[in-house]
């Protein structure tokens, strides 16, 4: 298995450099993370106009908050769950938080800080997706996990027995945690995700947040499924 090609950028958010044949990025971290975004990325040998793809796993501004600044400096094509194509566009504005989590509960006591959160200019989407498309060029299967956004997806890699899975599962502390509930996407549909994750036997899961899940990510996350379920 190869792990070394992947390098995980870590701020309050996960991006992910994938090196290789096509050199690309999944997700791309919040504005006020840009210099470390672009110096990690330098650290690598790799620059914006290097980049072939950005695969977006959902459309949350600390996921797309770079998009823009990028496209600026490069041509990558950009791809994204067809559900969430219309926020990362600019056609729809992000609903608030929702009040079912903790996490809402407190932002949606603090709108200025919701409106900050969410500002976040419209980038361009390339290649819309859906469940089972695959990305030929990068070997890569697309697995749809709704339930944290409409829209959410993963990027499943076979031939290494990983994916990138966004913020369905977080990990922080060696815990696996379910994600902040957005808009009005339920628990059924994040628990109809989850057991999809965990159906797929997978060594590694790169989340949104925290650090990687694995090995046996797919255990994991259907332990995780019996404690919240």
């Amino acid at each position: 298995m190869d792990m070394d090609n992947v390098i995980r950028i870590s701020s309050m958010v996960n991006a992910y450099l994938v090196k290789g044949d096509h050199t690309y990025l999944v997700d791309t971290m919040v504005p006020m993370s840009r210099k470390k975004l672009y110096a990690a990325m330098h650290d690598n040998g790799v620059s914006a106009s290097d980049l072939s793809h950005i695969l977006l796993t959902h459309y949350h501004a600390d996921h797309i908050g770079n998009l823009c600044d990028i496209q600026a400096k490069g041509n990558p094509k950009v791809v994204a769950g067809a559900g969430d194509v219309p926020y990362i566009e600019g056609e729809i504005k992000p609903p608030a938080p929702s009040e079912l989590s903790r996490a809402g509960k407190v932002l949606r006591k603090m709108p200025g800080l919701v409106e900050k959160y969410q500002k976040c200019k419209p980038g361009r989407v390339d290649e819309t997706v859906e469940d089972g498309m695959k990305l030929e060029e990068l070997g890569l299967e697309i697995v749809a996990l709704p339930g944290h956004t409409p829209g959410g997806t993963s990027y499943v890699d076979r031939a290494n027995n990983r994916a990138f899975i966004g913020d369905l599962v977080s990990n922080y502390f060696g815990r696996l945690g379910l994600p902040v509930l957005s808009s009005s996407y339920s628990l059924e549909e994040i628990e109809a995700s989850l057991r999809k994750l965990a159906g797929l036997d997978l060594d590694y899961m790169y989340p949104g947040h925290g650090r990687i899940i694995g090995p046996g990510a797919s255990k994991l996350v259907d332990r995780l499924i019996g404690k919240k379920f």
